[in-house]
């Protein structure tokens, strides 16, 4: 009984939240059937109604974001961020990602690499991570990891890095002159696109000078990369992820 009586009064108060936060969407009447629960938690955010185009995205009574012609599934934030990634489903039942920045001023940016995998910058942290739509849901890949990036996908798979470590080399020349340059060491992560986890290659420790590694798709198998001195270099991933192959 007590239960019952939580649920009810959590649903009334959520209700009386959304009125106070956006009047003119909550005056509005929305029927209620198994597909439509009214008000969502998923803490600490709250989507009200569920499963309705125009839906909104709510936290700490705020309305963070709607869309007149998109449908708001879920939500996560953009770990270490005041920035958040929404999934939601299009008119033509075409689901997609987006984000909700703050208000900070930061260089933010959040774009598509293919309809299934995106990428999150923000310039003026330096973080960069990943996310990716599976099975209907955001799967934030390696959300704790700050450098994450590099995406570049196939049919089949999907091939990213981060950045593991970096740290000043001094060389000497012929000429016995010094000079110093930062050097960074790249960890590949590879994705089979009907599984939901993925495998990190410790074995191939790839390094450069450049903070950036441009990763491309040479067959079914193997990416290629190229370091900032212009030599190429190529990866069976079957050698090193025979799992996903």
């Amino acid at each position: 009984m007590n239960k019952l009586k939580n649920k009810i009064l959590f649903f009334y108060s959520a209700i009386t939240l959304l009125t106070f936060v956006y009047p003119a969407r909550a005056v509005e009447i929305f029927s209620r059937d198994s597909e439509h629960r009214g008000v969502v938690e998923f803490a600490p955010y709250l989507i009200y109604p569920e499963n309705r185009i125009g839906n909104g995205i709510y936290l700490e009574k705020k309305l963070l974001g709607s869309h007149p012609q998109r449908v708001i599934i879920n939500i996560v934030n953009v770990n270490g961020t005041d920035n958040h990634i929404y999934l939601y489903r299009g008119l033509k039942g075409v689901f997609g990602l987006d984000i909700v920045k703050n208000n900070t001023g930061e260089d933010v940016r959040f774009w598509q690499v293919d309809p299934e995998f995106y990428q999150y910058s923000n310039r003026t942290s330096g973080t960069r991570r990943v996310f990716r739509i599976f099975k209907d849901r955001i799967i934030p890949l390696l959300p704790n990891l700050r450098t994450g990036s590099g995406v570049t996908t196939s049919k089949t798979h999907a091939v990213f890095y981060h950045i593991s470590n970096s740290k000043n080399v001094t060389s000497v020349n012929q000429n016995g002159q010094e000079s110093t340059n930062r050097i960074y060491t790249f960890r590949l992560h590879v994705i089979k696109r009907d599984l939901e986890g993925l495998v990190s290659l410790y074995d191939i420790p790839i390094k450069d000078a450049n903070y950036l590694l441009k990763l491309d798709w040479e067959n079914k198998h193997s990416v290629s990369y190229k370091l900032s001195n212009s030599k190429k270099y190529t990866i069976d991933l079957r050698k090193h992820a025979p799992s996903l192959f």
